[in-house]
Protein backbone atom coordinates (compact mmCIF):
# COMPACT_ATOMS: atom_id res chain seq x y z
CA UNK A 1 0.00 0.00 0.00
CA UNK A 2 1.56 3.04 -1.04
CA UNK A 3 -0.93 5.89 0.29
CA UNK A 4 0.02 8.78 2.35
CA UNK A 5 -0.60 9.55 5.88
CA UNK A 6 -0.27 13.16 6.97
CA UNK A 7 -0.46 13.94 10.24
CA UNK A 8 -1.35 16.96 11.41
CA UNK A 9 -1.71 18.53 15.10
CA UNK A 10 -2.53 15.41 17.84
CA UNK A 11 -5.03 13.49 17.49
CA UNK A 12 -5.94 15.38 14.02
CA UNK A 13 -5.38 12.81 10.61
CA UNK A 14 -5.64 13.32 7.36
CA UNK A 15 -6.18 9.71 5.56
CA UNK A 16 -4.57 8.65 2.45
CA UNK A 17 -8.50 9.03 1.29
CA UNK A 18 -8.24 12.89 1.34
CA UNK A 19 -11.06 12.45 4.67
CA UNK A 20 -9.63 14.09 7.78
CA UNK A 21 -10.52 12.42 11.14
CA UNK A 22 -10.18 13.26 14.69
CA UNK A 23 -8.73 10.48 17.20
CA UNK A 24 -9.57 10.58 20.49
CA UNK A 25 -7.90 9.65 24.08
CA UNK A 26 -9.82 6.74 25.41
CA UNK A 27 -9.94 5.39 28.89
CA UNK A 28 -8.10 2.27 29.93
CA UNK A 29 -11.37 0.35 29.99
CA UNK A 30 -12.13 1.13 26.25
CA UNK A 31 -8.33 0.05 25.43
CA UNK A 32 -8.69 -3.02 27.56
CA UNK A 33 -12.02 -3.82 25.93
CA UNK A 34 -10.61 -3.42 22.66
CA UNK A 35 -7.36 -5.58 23.28
CA UNK A 36 -9.68 -8.72 24.48
CA UNK A 37 -11.42 -8.84 22.19
CA UNK A 38 -9.08 -10.80 19.59
CA UNK A 39 -8.71 -14.33 20.08
CA UNK A 40 -6.33 -16.17 18.96
CA UNK A 41 -6.34 -20.02 19.04
CA UNK A 42 -3.79 -22.36 19.63
CA UNK A 43 -3.79 -26.35 18.84
CA UNK A 44 -1.90 -28.72 21.13
CA UNK A 45 1.36 -28.01 19.94
CA UNK A 46 1.42 -24.47 20.80
CA UNK A 47 1.02 -23.34 16.99
CA UNK A 48 -1.65 -20.91 16.35
CA UNK A 49 -4.39 -22.26 14.12
CA UNK A 50 -7.01 -19.23 13.81
CA UNK A 51 -7.41 -15.69 15.03
CA UNK A 52 -10.95 -14.94 15.57
CA UNK A 53 -12.87 -11.42 15.77
CA UNK A 54 -10.63 -9.16 13.84
CA UNK A 55 -13.51 -6.86 11.92
CA UNK A 56 -15.10 -7.38 15.45
CA UNK A 57 -12.06 -5.65 16.51
CA UNK A 58 -11.60 -3.34 14.77
CA UNK A 59 -15.09 -1.59 14.70
CA UNK A 60 -14.59 -1.58 18.41
CA UNK A 61 -11.24 0.39 18.04
CA UNK A 62 -13.25 2.93 15.62
CA UNK A 63 -16.07 3.44 17.72
CA UNK A 64 -13.95 4.52 20.62
CA UNK A 65 -11.01 6.37 19.14
CA UNK A 66 -12.70 7.99 16.61
CA UNK A 67 -13.80 11.54 17.81
CA UNK A 68 -15.38 13.23 14.62
CA UNK A 69 -14.30 14.50 11.28
CA UNK A 70 -15.34 14.98 8.12
CA UNK A 71 -18.49 13.37 7.50
CA UNK A 72 -22.06 13.81 6.29
CA UNK A 73 -23.76 12.62 9.95
CA UNK A 74 -21.07 11.94 12.29
CA UNK A 75 -22.94 11.43 15.87
CA UNK A 76 -21.92 9.32 19.00
CA UNK A 77 -24.57 7.08 20.31
CA UNK A 78 -26.44 7.00 23.68
CA UNK A 79 -22.63 5.05 25.33
CA UNK A 80 -20.67 7.77 23.81
CA UNK A 81 -19.41 5.76 21.06
CA UNK A 82 -19.42 6.32 17.39
CA UNK A 83 -22.75 5.58 15.47
CA UNK A 84 -23.44 3.03 12.86
CA UNK A 85 -23.82 5.30 10.53
CA UNK A 86 -20.61 7.64 11.26
CA UNK A 87 -18.87 3.72 10.80
CA UNK A 88 -20.51 2.83 7.94
CA UNK A 89 -19.11 6.13 6.26
CA UNK A 90 -16.20 4.78 6.19
CA UNK A 91 -14.54 2.60 3.47
CA UNK A 92 -12.84 -0.17 4.25
CA UNK A 93 -9.79 1.11 3.52
CA UNK A 94 -10.18 4.10 5.92
CA UNK A 95 -10.99 1.77 8.41
CA UNK A 96 -7.72 -0.22 7.83
CA UNK A 97 -5.76 2.83 8.47
CA UNK A 98 -7.74 4.05 11.43
CA UNK A 99 -7.16 1.04 13.32
CA UNK A 100 -3.06 1.33 13.72
CA UNK A 101 -3.85 5.09 13.96
CA UNK A 102 -6.08 4.96 16.93
CA UNK A 103 -3.89 1.74 18.54
CA UNK A 104 -0.86 4.22 18.51
CA UNK A 105 -3.03 7.23 19.74
CA UNK A 106 -3.17 5.52 22.85
CA UNK A 107 0.14 4.32 23.56
CA UNK A 108 1.57 7.99 23.53
CA UNK A 109 1.38 8.60 27.06
CA UNK A 110 3.54 4.68 27.78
Amino acid sequence: MTEKIVKAKKGHVELSTGRKVIIKDMSIDDIDYCEDITEVVYSNTGDITSVRNLAKSRTAWIRRGLGGGDFDKFSFNAKGHVSDSSVMELSEVEKNELLPLIQNHQKLGE
